[in-house]
């Protein structure tokens, strides 16, 4: 699909989940509004080529309605988040929709802006929860573990959090004595070169080895006229964002997912519900290029192996939906390499969220950024007979009631994810033909 045919898709599929869900919370009046906008939106769709995916938009409705919540456990502020993602509708379709479209789509959403900020003035916002891990029991492969390497999920050296959390990280990984470790890119928060130098020396700290990857957020640099993170990386490093890490007993294969071209579109504020006026960055998604394509076509099977990459695969249902995650033929590569190494498991980030899926018959675990809620990072330990990953909390007990503060209940119930996503055990899968596809 083109970017207007993908983006008009996604947004349909934004609006037919939301209208759904604030149906079920009771908002029955912008529920209907809603569906007034997904129709035109899936008029825009067909008058392009695009098939609707009803199943995309009911998966999206699953996962809007576990973040909003009901009307009794987030009140106002589950409202508030749907009306934003309305806003996101709004800025990002007038790309795709004739004006007229367009004009309708807008005038039908603003009634709801309205009546969401009387229910927050009326009701307020509820304070953040108090510091808090989200408890699971802990996971542990069959028979008797020979490697245990740690994940880090999206750094952002740059931000205030990851600035800080990073080190507590890096001591922790220290302190469990893991064999190696792998940073998953969105190394730093916007691309600066320094950033990139900042984040080689922390991770230099590890006890031990460690790989990395590009994101999205490494692309550009601070304000640069073209994306420049692919030389920043490979000169800080010393190294491609992909390769083989191989043990004697695993091996890691890391992919660059990062696509270095610009975003149509400013930075949206999910906060505020418009474009700010920060510097231009790469598009949210990914795709993986024909270097890296023809670089990992002579991979095959070579005992317990797992792929490690930025983006999580298509169809990438939280938000924005589609657009935010792998692209389709990317996914589909993915999918022959899973199957023609005989990985065991995906892991990737960028999303700062637990959660669990699969592709090609292998688990896809998504690590949250360790400078978000629940601030962790995971460790995964290996067998002969299978493999596990469990999140586990930076135990600095003053800095995450610091960040906990700005964690509201909306984040955490984003974020939190399913248990075994944060605590996860499979068995080895059987031998495949590297034929099979």
């Amino acid at each position: 699909m083109s970017f207007e045919e993908e983006l008009a898709l996604s947004l349909w599929t934004t609006e037919a989940a939301r209208s759904a869900v604030l149906g079920i919370r009771g908002h029955t009046g912008a529920s209907t509004r809603v569906a007034g906008r997904a129709r035109i939106l899936a008029t825009r769709c067909s008058e392009l080529g695009v098939r609707l995916r009803p199943g995309f938009a009911g998966e999206h409705a699953r996962w809007m309605g576990e973040v909003a919540g009901t009307a009794e456990q987030t009140g106002a502020l589950g409202w508030f988040f749907l009306q934003r993602m309305g806003a996101y509708v709004d800025l990002h379709s007038e790309a795709v929709l004739p004006k007229g479209y367009w004009s309708r789509l807008v005038e039908l959403g603003a009634p709801d802006a309205r009546e969401v900020q009387e229910a927050l003035t009326r009701d307020g916002i509820p304070p953040p929860p108090p510091p808090e891990w989200p408890e699971a029991p802990g996971a542990s492969p069959p028979g008797s573990v020979h490697t245990r390497f740690g994940v880090i999920g999206d750094p952002h050296v740059g931000s205030a959090m990851g600035d800080r959390f990073l080190p507590a990280v890096v001591g922790e990984l220290n302190r469990k004595g893991v064999d190696f470790s792998v940073a998953i890119g969105d190394l730093t928060q916007d691309g600066r070169e320094e950033l990139f130098h900042r984040i080689r020396g922390e991770l230099d700290k590890l006890a031990s080895s460690y790989e990395v990857t590009l994101g999205n957020h490494d692309m550009w640099g601070g304000g640069t006229p073209t994306a420049v993170g692919l030389e920043r990386f490979e000169s800080v490093f010393g190294r491609a964002p992909y390769g083989v890490h191989q043990t004697e007993d695993v091996r890691l294969i890391l992919l660059d997912s990062a696509d270095p071209s610009e975003s149509p579109f400013p930075p949206f504020d999910l906060l505020s519900g418009t474009f700010t006026s920060d510097p231009n960055e790469a598009v949210p998604g990914g795709r993986i290029s024909e270097e890296v394509v023809d670089w990992a076509s002579e991979l095959g099977p070579d005992g317990p192996t797992f792929i490690v990459l930025h983006h999580p695969p298509y169809p990438y249902l939280g938000f924005p939906a589609l657009i935010f995650g792998l692209d389709e033929a990317s996914t589909e590569f993915l999918a022959g390499l899973t199957a023609r190494t005989g990985a065991w498991g995906i892991i990737c980030g960028h999303t700062h969220r637990s959660a669990l899926s699969e592709l090609a018959g292998v688990p896809v675990i998504e690590v949250p950024s360790p400078k978000e809620w629940p601030f962790g990072y995971g460790i995964v330990e290996v067998s002969d007979e299978g493999w596990s990953f469990n999140l586990h909390p930076v135990r600095d007990e003053l800095l995450v009631a610091e960040a906990s503060a700005s964690s509201n209940a909306l984040i955490r119930r984003y974020a939190r994810g399913p248990d075994e996503a944060r605590s996860f055990a499979a068995t080895a899968p059987p031998l495949r033909s590297p034929f099979r596809t």
